[in-house]
Parts: C-alpha cells; structure tokens; sequence
C-alpha cells in the first residue's frame, strides 16, 4: 500500500512529501495530506516514496528510487549541517553557502588525513577531486580536465580558487612558486568581461581555461 508521495509543492521547495488518505480505483489520482491540506494530485506528476529517501548519503547513487525530489531534499539537510559538497558517481555536487565554513578549506589538514589516496574517491570534497587529478597524472594515466560549471554566483570561481590552491602545496612542495603566480594571476583575469546581476556583483560573462603543466610537461 502507497503510504507516501513526493507530489508537487507551490512553495519554494518545488516538492512536499505528502501523505496517501486514497488512489482512485482507476489509479489516475490520489486524495492526500499535504502540511495539513487535503488535495487531489495527479498521479503523472508524484513519484513514489523510498525509505532511502530519508537517508544522508555522500553519494547520491546510494540513494534508492532516485528522482529529483529527493535529492533535493536530501542535499537542503546536508546543506544544513554545512555539508556542501556530495558525490554523484564521480561528478561532484556543490551547494554555495554564502558564508565562510570554519576549516572547510584548510589545505594542509585535508592533505593530512585524505590526500595521497593514489587516485581514490574520498569524502565529497572540492579538493578531493585535485586530489585524484594530480594522482592520476603522476601515474602517467592521461593529461586530466576539471570542468566547473554552475550558474552566476554558484561559486564557480571560488571553487576554481580552491581547485588552484590544493594543486598549489603539490607545486610547492616540489618545483616551487608555480600556483603563486596562479593564484595572483585570477583576480585579474575576473577584472574583465563582469556583470551585476541578481545574485552575483561581479558574474563572469566569459569562459576562462586555465592550463597547468608539471614539471614533466603533462598539462592537468
């Protein structure tokens, strides 16, 4: 018996998770319990329940019966506990908490208890996606590509910064002032082609490539 239903919401959370009272007999509808309201939704537009769907998972794959709506809702409980980043296979999924997360991005303790992990996937983390690049490239497996995409003021740009930075302590360590230049180099590079819009002061209205290459020629 349907106990449950992720059913369209008129709020901002796009989805409510409502209660099943009845499914007419020709399964077409459903009288349910939606924040105290009865309501008559149609069955096309609901998707079923799964017990998963109340879980905390760091990889949105372990989830059953997946669909947007819980997914959704799972991501806005992580985001509450300032759990911003999530796996989904090997895409990583980053919410912008507008606010800085003490120690989120303390290179040299992330590097301490998660880096070197030879190309493993670790705990969701922005630098855990460098982390396996430049292990997979000192293992001579290809030149590697970091695609960041989002929409303006996602946090595309900071999460760049944080990509450079992490790859910067492997320059550090081994060749040098490389990621220095880097990282002094990107606020130039966001001086041009910037745009205000609703939620971003400075909303990059350009693609930007950046190329590093290590000290044996292989560009990440």
């Amino acid at each position: 018996i349907m106990e449950q239903l992720w059913v369209p919401s008129t709020t901002d959370e796009v989805w409510s998770l409502a209660t099943v009272n009845a499914v007419a007999p020709d399964g077409k509808t459903a009288d349910v319990l939606v924040n105290g309201a009865k309501k008559t939704v149609p069955m096309q537009t609901a998707h079923p329940w799964d017990p998963s769907h109340d879980g905390d998972f760091d990889d949105v794959g372990k989830m059953g019966d997946l669909h947007e709506a819980p997914l959704l809702a799972m991501l806005e409980r992580r985001y509450a506990r300032d759990a911003i980043y999530t796996w989904s296979g090997e895409i990583l999924l980053s919410l912008n908490p507008y606010r800085q997360i003490d120690r989120l991005y303390d290179v040299p303790a992330y590097m301490q208890e998660h880096g070197n992990a030879g190309g493993a996937l670790g705990p969701p983390h922005i630098f855990a996606v460098a982390d396996r690049a430049y292990a997979l490239l000192r293992q001579g497996v290809a030149a590697q590509a970091l695609v960041v995409n989002g929409e303006s003021g996602a946090g595309k740009t900071e999460s760049c910064r944080a990509l450079v930075t992490y790859l910067a302590h492997h320059s550090r360590r081994e060749s040098g002032a490389l990621a220095d230049a880097l990282i002094a180099a990107n606020p130039v590079l966001e001086a041009f082609g910037c745009a205000v819009t609703v939620r971003n002061r400075n909303s990059s209205r350009f693609g930007k490539l950046m190329k590093i290459h290590t000290a044996e020629g292989v560009p990440v």
